[in-house]
């Protein structure tokens, strides 16, 4: 059945209902072209507030778009509020106030019955919708309504945003409805009167009062693993997740909170991946977008080749990079130096050659050795790469030398043996990668031990070391890849750059798919593309690259 989602301002700022919004994600704020609600900035609002992310169970995710943007949470049935620092997760009738706890206050509503949603409709005004699902021109008789909410809401907001404003306001309120002979207020009343003698009734009462609330609470803690939130065992209110928390559960599965709390180095570079992912998310709408494109394939090609779930969740974005649209690009391998990269995955012909792949020699060279035709020179800068890579290569007669731009035509050009190279090849590429760091390799920890996916990502990378810096490198202890690297003494330098790149594919991993989960023209994730991760774990994580709190 189809819900709507509706605000509805406090009585006391004039009860106007805002709705019906058929969206994921709702903005308040005073920019009218960023909101779905405006409200006047001269009440200390910031051009993007607040924003309330809307669950496939009807609950919501409650954040401050603005780290500077005051808001405050009010649990249903509670008139003290809590001051939003991050992501809460809140369910419908559970209120928030922006600015200050007396500042313009949203309950939030849920209608599922079809006919509520209609009369709720026709009250509401806002994001200009008639029909459920269907968008109109405001009638005039809806539109002098709407004009006439406006200026009252703005009105009692201008006079009844000050502390006694409100509190007067407030009692007013509670006696015309009648609301202050509940028996919260007349057991609180009794509180203030009669101090602790009857402390121990009241409790009984507010028990009693509060069971609606507990049973909230209750399907709140049976979801808390879907939403991505956690609980505080001593207050039952919710509670931030760590980092390593949330990269095992949008990464889905359970050894990555153990490596990342374990591997400071490891964190640090996950960290580094997300905030250049989000950073960038334009640019990377096409991975959940285009069903044949070079991620899908790729990953169906591990697949193919027998690359543990696991790993392939992550190793896949290795074919989502800033090069996957060209043939050659400039890389830095692991001893720091500007080489040539071929293929969708950017790979070395060091790495290639280390992987077991049939590749051809390549060398980075300047634009005017690669035109000229001293072949000798050109040569001994192929000779160069296969020494490098501990390889050997035998030319044929008349060998044929072509170069290709790895940039900006006239720089630095990629020289290479004309010939059939493996790194062009996503199939050829899945295999060697599946044989290298795939359920039954060497030199990493069995399937399922400690660590086990994040010292295989370690080792993709570490395949560009040179041949006798990887002979003496063993990963296979269940101890976390880059304190197993320090261990074994593998230089700063190099060490920071395999794990910096096992950072990369799990940051692009993590955000990419978030991306899709947020993606508005998407409505859900596509089935071909990934399970949707928790939306409050992706929004939480989000939420802490833009506060800086990673």
């Amino acid at each position: 059945m189809r819900n709507a989602t509706f605000l509805q301002l406090a009585p006391e700022f004039g009860g106007t209902k805002f709705g019906p919004f058929d969206v994921v994600e709702i903005r308040l704020g005073s920019d009218p072209g960023a909101s779905e609600i405006t409200l006047p900035e001269t009440l200390g609002v910031a051009p993007q507030h607040v924003k309330v992310l809307r669950q496939q169970d009807n609950s919501f995710i409650v954040a401050p778009v603005d780290k500077t943007a005051p808001v405050y949470f009010f649990r249903a049935g509670t008139a003290r509020g809590k001051q939003v620092t991050s992501p809460m997760a809140v369910q419908s009738g559970d209120a928030f106030s922006l600015v200050t706890p007396e500042g313009p206050r949203f309950t939030i509503l849920v209608e599922t019955d079809p006919l509520a949603i209609k009369e709720a409709s026709k009250e509401a005004w806002g994001p200009n919708l008639g029909e459920w699902g269907s968008r109109v021109a405001p009638t005039a008789s809806r539109m002098k309504r709407g004009l006439w909410f406006e200026i009252k809401r703005r009105g009692f907001a201008a006079v009844f945003t000050t502390r006694m404003g409100n509190m007067g306001m407030r009692l007013w309120t509670m006696v015309k409805t009648g609301s202050i002979f509940s028996p919260v207020y007349i057991v609180s009343g009794m509180l203030m009167m009669s101090g602790w003698l009857f402390a121990g009734g009241a409790a009984c009462s507010a028990l009693r009062l509060n069971t609606g609330k507990m049973q909230a609470a209750t399907e709140l803690s049976s979801c808390r693993d879907q939403l991505g939130v956690a609980q505080d065992q001593s207050s039952g209110e919710p509670t931030e997740l760590t980092v390593p928390q949330l990269a095992q559960l949008v990464l889905g599965d359970p050894e990555w909170r153990n490596t990342v709390e374990s591997d400071r180095d490891l964190y640090d570079a996950f960290t580094r991946g997300l905030r250049e992912a989000f950073a960038d998310g334009a640019r990377y709408r096409w991975v959940y977008t285009k069903k044949g494109s070079t991620f899908t394939r790729f990953r169906g090609a591990l697949e193919s080749a027998g690359m543990p779930p696991a790993v392939n969740r992550v190793v896949a974005y290795a074919a989502v990079s800033p090069h996957t649209d060209r043939t050659w690009t400039i890389v830095k391998d692991s001893q720091g130096e500007e080489v040539c990269g071929r293929g969708v995955l950017g790979l070395t012909y060091r790495q290639a050659t280390n992987l077991g792949m049939t590749v051809v020699p390549d060398a980075l060279v300047d634009a005017q050795l690669a035109d000229s035709n001293d072949v000798e020179k050109q040569r001994e800068a192929l000779d160069a790469t296969v020494r490098e890579a501990g390889a050997e290569y035998k030319y044929r007669d008349n060998e044929v030398f072509t170069s290709e731009g790895a940039q900006t035509q006239g720089g630095p050009s990629c020289l290479h043996v004309d010939g059939a190279d493996e790194r062009d090849d996503l199939g050829a590429i899945a295999s060697a990668i599946s044989r290298k760091i795939g359920a039954s390799a060497a030199k990493v920890p069995k399937a399922d031990a400690q660590h086990w996916v994040a010292a295989r990502l370690v080792w993709l990378y570490a395949q560009d070391y040179k041949p006798y810096q990887l002979e003496e490198l063993d990963l296979k202890a269940s101890t976390p890849p880059s304190i197993a690297m320090s261990n074994q003494g593998v230089e700063d330098d190099r060490r920071d750059f395999a794990v910096g790149g096992a950072g990369r594919l799990m940051g692009r991993a993590a955000a990419i798919a978030c991306m899709a989960n947020f993606d508005r023209e998407q409505r859900t994730i596509p089935n071909w593309f990934t399970d949707a991760p928790p939306l409050g774990s992706c929004a939480i994580l989000k939420a802490y690259v833009e506060y800086d709190r990673l």
